[in-house]
């Protein structure tokens, strides 16, 4: 029984850290590989897209995923599948700054044209963490003797 209630409270969290929307009729669910993410460490897109209960496959070849970093700068991902994973797709990158990035999905899910953009896929008080904050021991500062 515990099993049970550890299941449902990962899946829990693992769901707030990720955005999900209907679009036309297939649901996209979208949001950082590692949560929580941050700057400076490698990390994707965690894309996942179904229609029904059915996954969605060979997107890679007609989706794209456009990262915008805090100041607005953009960057394409190449989209792969996740291995061993039907309707998974994955897009590495390193974000360079703390902050609030964005995904941006585009191009065709099946015949259906879309361009949505996602901005509420993160648990934490911004979607990219500063590592100094989560880092022990903390940096001796300049000037102070031990």
């Amino acid at each position: 029984m515990r099993w049970v209630i550890w299941l449902l409270v990962l899946t829990g969290l693992w769901t707030l850290a990720h955005e999900s929307r209907q679009v036309g009729e297939y649901k996209v669910v979208i949001g950082f590989l590692q949560n929580p993410a941050f700057a400076g460490f490698p990390n994707s897109v965690d894309l996942r897209v179904t229609r029904g209960d059915q996954p969605v496959e060979g997107l890679e070849k007609t989706l794209r995923v456009e990262l915008i970093a805090p100041n607005g700068e953009r960057m394409l991902l190449e989209l792969s599948k996740a291995h061993g994973q039907p309707g998974h797709y994955r897009g590495w990158f390193i974000p360079g700054v703390p902050g609030n990035y964005q995904f941006r999905i585009f191009g065709k899910i099946g015949d259906l044209e879309v361009d949505e953009t996602f901005a509420r896929f993160y648990h934490s008080k911004q979607a990219v963490l500063d590592p100094k904050e989560y880092t022990l021991p903390k940096p001796a500062s300049h000037g102070s003797s031990h």
